[in-house]
């Protein structure tokens, strides 16, 4: 029997973040069936080692070590396939994403396709960002609007719940995204399949908070791999539209042999 909710993590060297993120989540999602998959691309400070060790007190807690492959929208796309939820999320291992806003994204995406929590709707914020870092993101945003035509008001999210069926019904073999943005990237593959009027938008306001422990990923890298991706999704969108209708229920799909 399917859970009603699977929250992946996507980690790199983020072990001292783990006891109080899955203690702070665990505390939200008291009383619901849920999981966590921790996906970790085999963190020189051994994140997946830590997040094994607790696993003696966190029942519902899953850890996938990757040794091949890197990237945190593929490790989300890895943790999503091995997922058993009704409704799947995503939210940072840095303590930056506020796990209380959970319940309202799962009573959101009732009625919708994708939850997103987005610093843009009410309620929301970039918390203490210095003008450098929100100037960045509003390029961003800019350029997500311009190039890959997504209108969504924080498509630099990293934080949202989506249907596993839907999930399931675009991942086809081809999702290959590239960078951090997954939610930019899996939302303007369902508007592609299935047109922009047919994928139902839910938001929740959050305040972005500040990173207590490790380091952040932000790099000259990260910057190419985004411009590269919105590039990806702008060519797929020219080759045209397949339509379809948009699923109640799919199969599971099980993760990558390569991911385990």
């Amino acid at each position: 029997m399917a859970l009603e909710f699977s929250l992946v993590i996507p980690t790199y060297n983020e072990r001292e973040n783990l006891p109080h993120l899955f203690a702070a989540v665990s505390r939200s999602l008291k009383g619901r069936e849920f999981e966590i998959i921790l996906v970790d691309d085999d963190s020189p400070d051994k994140t997946w080692a830590a997040a094994e060790d607790l696993q003696k007190t966190c029942p519902f807690l899953q850890v996938i070590r990757r040794r091949s492959e890197r990237g945190l929208s593929s490790a989300v796309i890895c943790g999503f396939r091995r997922a058993t939820g009704k409704f799947l999320g995503v939210m940072d291992a840095d303590l930056q994403h506020d796990e209380n806003r959970l319940p309202e994204l799962l009573m959101k995406i009732q009625n919708a396709d994708f939850a997103i929590a987005t610093r843009r709707a009410a309620g929301g914020n970039d918390g203490k960002w210095c003008w450098s870092r929100r100037l960045t993101s509003a390029i961003a945003t800019t350029l997500a609007k311009k190039v890959a035509h997504i209108s969504l008001s924080d498509p630099m999210s990293g934080f949202f719940v989506m249907r596993r069926a839907l999930f399931e019904a675009v991942d086809d073999g081809s999702l290959k995204p590239r960078g951090y943005k997954v939610l930019l990237y899996l939302y303007a593959r369902c508007l592609q399949r299935f047109g922009p009027a047919a994928v139902r938008l839910a938001e929740v306001g959050y305040q972005f908070r500040q990173r207590q422990f490790g380091r952040s990923k932000l790099s000259s890298q990260v910057v190419f791999e985004y411009l590269a991706m919105l590039f990806t999704l702008r060519a797929h969108a020219r080759g045209g539209l397949v339509r379809g209708k948009l699923p109640q229920a799919t199969s599971h799909s099980p993760c990558l042999p390569s991911s385990a």
